[in-house]
């Protein structure tokens, strides 16, 4: 029977003896797992009901015996008849990821695609192997179009060249987790994936501009270092990027 199915004492199974003669003389009796329970016989004609709610994430199947007694003797008037009783499962659970709130790391100006090195996971407790209740996509809510995420494995790949850190540090994307093949009808579950741009040297060293700059030496011992310190300042800026000046003061 369906999985959460129940409707006050839902007929599960119907039973029926090759020597009822119809008299009343036959009486049914259940045992095994739930019997009196879970699950009910009517002695009279046999008939099996749920009285509460199965749910197979709970338990997947049921085992029981029923039998036909002499209702004066409870005498067995044959062999017990086994039946299991499967749980049908439908999509009653949503996707749930490990973590409500994850916390990564990307370099700024990475190359578009390049993995975050996080992949966030959902799970569902629904059945795998019947139909697609447990079949999980992923999708991205909040964070486009800076990262996007791979949709049947939740991997996070950078979605914009040149993200530089100096302008935004801190993104904020929502990841959405499907089941049903992410069609309609199906249940999801979101989580939040905070991602910092880590830095990078992509600025240069300047020196800071003003209107007016002076140099004073008190001595002539100074003379010779202030003359290698002007020649630094007007040296061409291509190629002070390749000079190294090396000094030790005495």
């Amino acid at each position: 029977m369906k999985d959460n199915y129940c409707l006050q004492a839902a007929l599960v199974c119907l039973l029926h003896s090759d020597i009822d003669a119809g008299d009343g003389n036959i009486k049914y009796i259940l045992s095994g797992e739930g019997a009196g329970t879970i699950f009910v016989i009517d002695d009279k004609s046999g008939n099996i009901h749920a009285t509460k709610t199965l749910d197979r994430e709970e338990r997947a199947q049921y085992t029981l015996m029923a039998q036909a007694v002499d209702r004066d003797t409870n005498k067995p008037l044959g062999p017990p008849s086994e039946f299991i009783d499967k749980d049908q499962d439908i999509n009653d659970n949503p996707p749930e990821f490990l973590r409500e709130i994850y916390h990564t790391n990307v370099p700024e100006r990475s190359n578009v695609g390049r993995n975050i090195s996080y992949q966030v996971t959902a799970s569902d407790a629904d059945n795998p192997t019947y139909g697609k209740s447990a079949k999980l996509v992923y999708s991205i809510l909040e964070g486009q179009p800076c990262f996007s995420v791979e949709a049947q494995t939740g991997i996070i790949r950078t979605a914009l060249p040149n993200m530089d850190r100096e302008a935004k540090e801190e993104y904020h994307v929502v990841i959405q987790a499907k089941d049903m093949g992410g069609h309609m009808g199906g249940l999801s579950g979101t989580t939040r994936v905070t991602i910092t741009l880590t830095d990078v040297n992509d600025n240069s060293a300047k020196f800071p501009k003003s209107k007016e700059s002076k140099l004073v030496f008190d001595n002539d011992h100074c003379s010779a270092r202030a003359s290698s310190f002007l020649s630094l300042l007007i040296y061409p800026a291509f190629k002070r990027k390749s000079l190294e000046i090396q000094e030790s003061f005495s």
